[in-house]
């Protein structure tokens, strides 16, 4: 009896149990209570918040609301809003503390704190929404009554935001002595107003047709196209520009003033400056990461390019709220700009100026160093462009011009190789003394312009331009320009000798400059044969290289045989010299001496370039450009010249196409000015630093 009881028992304690837990389950999994529907409906409502899912945020607004604003509305308050501060991980969470139970207007109220990142700083608020139940498409829930508190707690019906940028001052360009050379000018964009525009007079359209050069028929396009706009630019001019006072008195034109980088020395700095422009899309794409945003200006070319980070700063921005009328009463979020560092350079502006303008006319090109302390002077490169045009826009008519241009302004020579013709001659000279494969005093004996190895080389033979009836040893095959001479001279260097020796020279490795510079090439991909060594020897086969680095190689010959270290920009730290004993001391002296000759011996094909009261050492050079033998090919002049007893001055110089006119001799005077001005007229400046 006293077992049954216990088995009893036992089974009334399962079976209670059962519907215990039963019951718990059927609880647990029962109706939610209005405050944890409210809940849920917020926290998706700010899930959709943070993906920037605005239709389906609209989705969730309550009757009242989508009443008084449209789902299109919504979502473009939003993305406009957004866009412009360019918010980013946004982050909503809402606020709940302990059971929530609608009051007595039945509505339920959240607390929730949004953060997010903008163009300028994180912004932070804490905000509150309030929630009303009721039905929508047969579905009873809880809803959002929004407001413009959502967007700011500020905000109000009406309001707006006002995002700006705070451009930074770009850093300006200095050259040695703090001449600007790139810096900002007032300049002032003349546009049409549609609506005044079409009411003014026939005659005044036609004003403003001819004073702009600008078709009629395309100010007519450009208005009926952008009929919508209050301001159409057509046009910027500089603030001295004396047709702004006429334009300015025309009905329908409007004047607008801004401040835009300026280019001083215009064409003479072009190519080694640069200048800025509007960011591509693709600029964009790979800078927004940065700070920047699409309508920024950014260096396009040259230095402004290459040092866009230094120069450019960083922008600041501001984000407030303003009334309708633009009235502003909240601001959310500020940071100055930091502006952008100057950038000094070695270049002597009016030595620039000075040697382009003895290019001007010209396809050329030409480097001027201080060959004792490796200072880069002048980097010109003509014919050039107006930098300014790129920045305040040029017509359609204007581009066509210059990408037309059969002499390529476009084009920077002072970066490109090209062959050197006989300024190349002191370098076999060097490497033919120091290897012992020619000797001062040898001589060769060929008679006639004419010469070649053997039969081997079949109909090619090295010409000369004159025979001079006589023994021609080192001195005179540097003073009468001798290619036989260095043809021969490459044949007993050889070209393993010629080309190890011309490594160490710097063939073949960049100039160590902050600018891109071709790399000056014995050969394209090999030495072929015999021929191509024997006039490798005079300059010409596949021989190239550039101004400023036939400057360096000629410093050697001013510093006891070591090519000066080059340097552009003021305060960059570098050694003395980039080659260091790369030609013999004694060798570096003869070929220096053998330069005097050709400028002072009465044959010499210098003479043309002499300086009363400074002696110039220099080799003068013709590079024939031929595709085959028997053909006249386009002919390149050259000058190397640097003055030999204080060495203050080396310039390069290369003008293109002068074949009938003299050859290298169309520099004569243009070198002898140039050294002129520069050294007796004290044209060039100390250094800054």
């Amino acid at each position: 009896m006293k077992k049954t009881w216990v088995i009893f028992w036992s089974v009334f304690v399962v079976v209670l149990c059962g519907f215990g837990f039963l019951f718990w389950d059927m609880w647990k999994e029962g109706p939610m209570s209005e405050g944890e529907r409210a809940k849920a409906a917020f926290t998706a409502y700010s899930t959709k918040w943070k993906n920037q899912e605005f239709a389906d945020m609209y989705e969730q607004l309550s009757l009242e609301t989508k009443a008084s604003m449209t789902k299109e509305a919504f979502i473009s308050r939003y993305q406009k809003i957004y866009e412009g501060i360019e918010a980013q991980d946004i982050r909503v969470e809402p606020l709940y503390n302990g059971e929530v139970t609608p009051g007595e207007d039945g509505k339920i109220s959240f607390h929730y704190r949004l953060q997010m990142g903008t163009f300028v700083e994180p912004i932070s608020f804490t905000g509150k929404a309030t929630l009303v139940n009721e039905t929508q498409n047969d579905k009873k829930d809880w809803y959002i009554n929004w407001n413009p508190t959502f967007l700011f707690p500020d905000m109000r019906e009406g309001d707006k935001v006002r995002a700006s940028t705070l451009a930074p001052k770009r850093g300006e360009i200095l050259d040695r002595a703090g001449r600007r050379l790139a810096t900002s000018r007032v300049v002032v964009d003349i546009g049409i107003h549609p609506g005044e525009w079409n009411e003014s007079s026939q005659a005044g359209k036609n004003q403003v047709s001819k004073l702009l050069q600008i078709p009629s028929a395309d100010l007519t396009s450009i208005v009926s196209a952008n009929a919508a706009k209050s301001f159409i630019r057509i046009a910027t001019l500089m603030e001295d520009d004396q047709r702004i006072q006429t334009l300015g008195a025309t009905k329908g034109i409007k004047l607008q003033k801004k401040q835009v980088r300026y280019y001083p020395y215009k064409e003479a700095m072009a190519h080694l400056i640069g200048y800025v422009g509007v960011m591509s899309a693709e600029e964009y794409e790979k800078r927004k990461e940065q700070g920047y945003r699409s309508s920024d200006m950014i260096g396009k070319t040259g230095l402004e390019q290459l040092y866009e980070e230094q120069l450019r700063g960083s922008a600041g921005g501001r984000i407030a709220i303003t009334t309708s009328d633009g009235t502003e009463k909240k601001v959310l979020a500020v940071r100055s700009a930091k502006d952008g560092e100057p950038l000094t350079l070695t270049i002597d502006a009016e030595v620039q100026k000075t040697i382009f303008n003895e290019l001007a006319g010209e396809a050329g090109t030409a480097a001027a160093i201080s060959p004792k302390t490796g200072e880069i002077l002048a980097l010109a490169s003509s014919p050039s462009f107006d930098p300014n045009a790129f920045v305040t826009g040029m017509s359609s008519k204007e581009w066509k011009q210059i990408n037309e241009n059969p002499q390529k302004p476009l084009l920077n020579r002072f970066a490109r190789g090209f062959a050197p013709g006989s300024t190349f001659k002191p370098i076999t000279a060097a490497i033919g003394l120091e290897t012992n494969t020619i000797s001062p005093q040898d001589t060769i004996n060929v008679k006639g312009l004419h010469w070649q190895k053997d039969a081997s080389w079949g109909n090619y033979e090295v010409t000369r331009v004159s025979d001079y009836g006589a023994p021609v040893d080192l001195r005179k095959a540097l003073v009468y320009s001798d290619n036989i001479y260095f043809a021969r001279a490459a044949l007993a260097i050889g070209e393993e000798q010629l080309i190890q020796k011309g490594q160490l020279l710097g063939f073949n490795e960049a100039i160590p400059i902050p600018f891109p510079i071709d790399k000056s090439k014995l050969y394209n991909t090999e030495m072929k044969n015999e021929i191509q060594l024997a006039d490798s020897g005079y300059g010409q086969g596949e021989v190239t290289m550039t101004p400023l680095h036939l400057a360096l190689v000629y410093s050697a010959f001013v510093n006891d045989g070591s090519m000066i270290y080059p340097s552009l920009v003021q305060g960059e730290k570098k050694e003395q010299y980039w080659k260091s004993d790369v030609i013999p001391v004694e060798v570096a002296g003869a070929v220096k001496q053998n330069l005097l000759s050709v400028m002072e011996d009465p044959k010499g094909t210098g003479r043309g370039a002499r300086v009363p009261g400074i002696r110039l050492a220099a080799k003068t050079g013709t590079a024939e450009l031929k595709q085959k033998k028997g053909e006249l090919g386009k002919e390149n002049g050259w000058y190397a010249a640097f003055d030999a007893d204080d060495s203050r001055l080396l310039v390069t110089m290369m003008i293109e196409d002068v074949r009938g006119r003299g050859g290298s001799h169309v520099l004569d005077a243009r070198i002898k000015r140039i050294f002129s001005k520069v050294l007796k007229e004290g044209e060039l400046a100390l250094s800054a630093s």
